[in-house]
């Protein structure tokens, strides 16, 4: 299995230049995949709530690199994750040597991440998983 390796955004508490940069960083990271087929996951509902619970088990980590395997093939280049009411809670694209790489997205930003994606599906080859 390619190696993956997910980043977490998360809004710091300083207000809009935080939250500015940090959505800067996902557009960035939503432009890498412009192009590229692209795979959609959605989690069930116990894997959604799984997935943002803190604790011994890191569920991001387990459920990305399951999902990886699965969907890894010599097509699907570009993830999104999406938990069950439809908002993305992880990015990845395949890198070359480097792998799977993802990016996590912060609860309080899925909802305008998932209004980006929406626009910006027309430009992706879409597999439904």
């Amino acid at each position: 299995m390619p190696e993956y390796q997910l980043k977490f955004t998360e809004e710091e508490e300083d207000g809009d230049v935080s939250r500015q940069r940090t959505l800067d960083e996902l557009h960035a990271f939503i432009d890498t995949m412009d192009d590229r087929p692209l795979a959609v996951v959605t989690l069930d509902r116990r894997q959604s709530a799984q997935w943002d619970e803190d604790g011994d088990i890191d569920y991001q980590d387990a459920y990305g690199r399951q999902i990886i395997e699965q969907i890894s093939d010599d097509e699907t280049e570009t993830l999104v994750i999406r938990n069950c009411d439809g908002l993305p809670v992880a990015l990845a694209v395949l890198d070359g040597n480097a792998g799977w790489q993802g990016i996590g997205i912060d609860e309080r930003l899925r909802f305008e991440i998932a209004i980006t994606m929406q626009n910006d599906e027309t430009e992706f080859g879409i597999i439904q998983q």
